[in-house]
């Protein structure tokens, strides 16, 4: 009787190798078609101006950073990349602040119409810009609020608010009550359950939260354009005055001052990368 031979070790992790490599090549693909913009921003900034408009594009060439001291020299887009830090960061402390609270309570609290509301909450953040942009020029005109900080913080808050929300309720969703009923048999109080068994719990969530609340700060350009004059200008507004006059486009310099806008960004994702990954889950990656 013939007997069929065993494949080898050897045949066998090819083949294994070969799948995993099918099963990556579709995200490799996309990652590739998403990084080439970036990657293209990057080579720009530091082509020489005569090889900007090349065509066929040159992709040897000898790098400059001439864009980048065009940038890094003009104060006034410098000052705008300061207010886009100060609006970012500040909306994002307190609309995560006000979502966890929030989030903490529609899920540990049931009461009428929560699905409703929970649903208002997410038609915040579907509202296209363009349709809160009278009623949020007219408030601001009202509070006497034009062109300042404390402004642009709150308009954006409300969306970053609505997302937030959504996203840590399903964290806090996951967090087994009874280990905050046990709490309660220790003698733990209301506010001490949610700042020592459940917040610490959600500190993923928490941190993909605050990444993408900061980066739909940064990349705002309408509400900016219409709400700010010069003091509280941005950068993405600041970018197309600086860079784009009659005198035609800035390439090279528009490209710098791109990179060194997304580059806080991209540098705050690489350091909370492990929570992001945990956060985008929604906690069930351990």
């Amino acid at each position: 009787m013939a007997t069929v031979a065993a494949p080898s070790p050897r045949s066998s992790a090819r083949r294994s190798d070969a799948r995993r490599f099918l099963w990556y090549l579709p995200a490799l693909a996309i990652t590739a078609l998403f990084a080439f913009p970036l990657v293209w921003i990057v080579l720009t900034a530091l082509k020489p101006r005569q090889l900007l408009q090349a065509y066929p594009p040159e992709f040897t060439f000898s790098p400059t950073w001439d864009n980048f001291r065009l940038v890094f020299d003009n104060a006034s887009y410098m000052d705008a990349i300061r207010n886009s830090l100060i609006i970012a960061v500040a909306s994002a402390i307190f609309s995560v602040a006000l979502a966890t609270l929030t989030a903490y309570g529609l899920s540990r609290h049931g009461f009428k119409a929560k699905d409703n509301l929970l649903f208002w909450i997410l038609s915040l953040r579907m509202l296209p810009a363009i349709a809160v942009l009278i009623p949020y020029s007219q408030m601001v005109r009202w509070f006497e609020l034009s062109d300042t900080h404390l402004a642009m913080v709150l308009v954006y808050s409300v969306f970053n608010i609505s997302f937030s929300v959504w996203l840590l309720k399903g964290f806090f969703d996951e967090i087994p009550k009874e280990m905050e009923e046990a709490a309660k048999m220790d003698g733990y109080g209301p506010w001490k359950v949610f700042l020592r068994v459940a917040l610490p719990l959600v500190i993923p969530g928490i941190a993909t939260a605050l990444v993408f609340s900061i980066i739909q700060s940064m990349n705002e350009y309408l509400l900016a354009f219409v709400l700010t004059q010069r003091e509280a200008v941005t950068a993405p507004v600041a970018l197309t005055n600086v860079f784009i006059t009659t005198f035609g486009v800035n390439y090279g310099g528009i490209s710098a001052a791109a990179t060194v806008l997304v580059a806080p960004v991209i540098l705050l994702a690489i350091l909370v990368r492990k929570h992001l990954i945990r956060g985008m889950s929604f906690g069930q990656l351990d």
